[in-house]
């Protein structure tokens, strides 16, 4: 009994032991910002080179706005755009909430090979993969409940409390780490200490282990 309470003891000693070694990856965004489906490409790559010392969130930038559809006024295209770049937010921060990080880096990635079609249902049902039907249901009714768009505005109001503005900007617990926008990774005198590089990104997290 002794021996088995003790093996039990190291694996929950191990489990702790990670979780408050992991380094928080926050992205902030618009789901339908090219500069946003550029940069996580990197992001991506960083995320998968660290995967047990990390954990990554989506965030989105937009404007409070009581009287648009979703309650946030969203950024990219025309009035109908921007609608759909909203429920674009929505539908992403639904498959994060419900099915975790994972999975909703899978779906990002899954829809940002088609721009044009994010926030659209064609493209929700094309990239959200799950193992039951229950919880792919879980998150459809997310979507299109008012607690996807509560989500977005608590999202919303989140970010703009923490400045920021550009798509994409990424934190390492909490402190900026780079920024892209107009093509690439600014410099590092523009927002992004460090470089800008997936090895790069990838030392910073090592960094923080260390700290």
């Amino acid at each position: 009994m002794s021996h088995t309470i003790f093996k039990i003891t190291l694996f929950l000693s191990a489990l702790a032991l990670s979780a408050f070694g992991k380094v928080n990856i926050d992205v902030y965004m618009m789901s339908k910002c090219p500069d946003a489906v550029r940069g996580m490409k990197d992001l991506a790559a960083v995320y998968y080179d660290n995967l047990s010392n990390v954990d990554l969130r989506f965030n989105y930038i937009g404007d409070l706005n009581e009287t648009s559809t979703y309650g946030v006024t969203c950024m990219h295209g025309d009035y109908e755009a921007s609608i759909n770049e909203c429920f674009g937010n929505i539908q992403q921060l639904c498959v994060q909430e419900k099915l975790g990080t994972d999975a909703a880096l899978q779906y990002v990635l899954c829809e940002d090979r088609d721009i044009k079609r994010i926030g659209t249902y064609s493209k929700f049902v094309e990239c959200l993969h799950t193992s039951t039907i229950a919880k792919w249901m879980s998150v459809a009714r997310c979507t299109v409940s008012d607690e996807g768009k509560k989500l977005l505005q608590k999202n919303v109001a989140d970010t703009k409390s923490k400045g920021m503005k550009t798509s994409l900007t990424f934190t390492l617990n909490g402190k900026q780490r780079c920024i892209f926008d107009s093509g690439h990774w600014v410099a590092p005198e523009d927002g992004c200490p460090g470089g800008g590089s997936v090895p790069d990104f990838s030392k910073s997290i090592q960094d923080e282990l260390s700290n």
